[in-house]
């Protein structure tokens, strides 16, 4: 229990931090709204190794309830000025609670939710501040080549060192064809799924591949 509290502690003084940064015109814009997601999100997935996989199941469905109160009366301004245009930061309490319902794998889980805060934190970031010259649209989302391309990168190098450490749960042939394929395939599903959906989308789809390429 008092990890759990500890772990609580640790991510309300975050959000208290990013607060006070964009009080004091510190940070602004994608980089604000990111530096939570990054941040948080990279704690929770070592959450694993801190509690039962019960308490991080509450914890999802209690951090989905804290959101859409805090959507109802602005009391942290972690979303910028997207508040009404995405729903990610729902579905990201969403992918923890089902992400740990799904796997009772640790480094898994890791692999998973690290994807949605590294991956698609510095894709965010990335593209913001370098891909304006190289823009696409899906489904009436923009899109950057950079940001797309960092994702790709970043996931293969987390898929690369996290699926070292489970060496005996999946094969070694199983390691190549999941470093060819899955990057791209979580790539497109970054690029297509709307509202924020890919951050629910892209652990779930991690979590099937590592659990499929396992040996039974």
């Amino acid at each position: 229990m008092l990890k759990v509290i500890l772990s609580l502690l640790a991510v309300a003084a975050v959000l208290l931090v990013n607060e006070y940064l964009w009080r004091r015109k510190i940070l602004h814009g994608e980089l604000k709204r990111k530096f939570v997601h990054i941040v948080v999100t990279s704690f929770v997935a070592f959450w694993p190794w801190l509690m039962s996989w019960k308490a991080i199941q509450l914890l999802g469905i209690a951090m989905v309830l804290i959101l859409l109160l805090n959507r109802q009366f602005k009391a942290l301004h972690y979303l910028g000025n997207i508040r009404q245009r995405t729903y990610g930061e729902i579905f990201l309490a969403l992918a923890v609670t089902t992400t740990a319902l799904l796997t009772d794998n640790k480094v898994f889980f890791a692999i998973a939710i690290l994807h949605v805060a590294l991956a698609d934190g510095f894709a965010a970031i990335i593209g913001t501040k370098f891909g304006g010259n190289w823009k696409y649209k899906i489904f009436n989302q923009t899109k950057t080549l950079i940001g797309t391309m960092t994702f790709w990168i970043i996931s293969l190098c987390i898929l690369g060192g996290g699926l070292l450490f489970v060496s005996g749960v999946i094969p070694f042939s199983h390691y190549q064809v999941l470093l060819i394929l899955l990057p791209p395939i979580l790539t497109a599903i970054e690029n297509i799924a709307v509202f924020g959906l890919d951050n629910l989308a892209i652990p779930v789809a991690v979590v099937i591949a590592l659990q499929k390429a396992s040996i039974k």
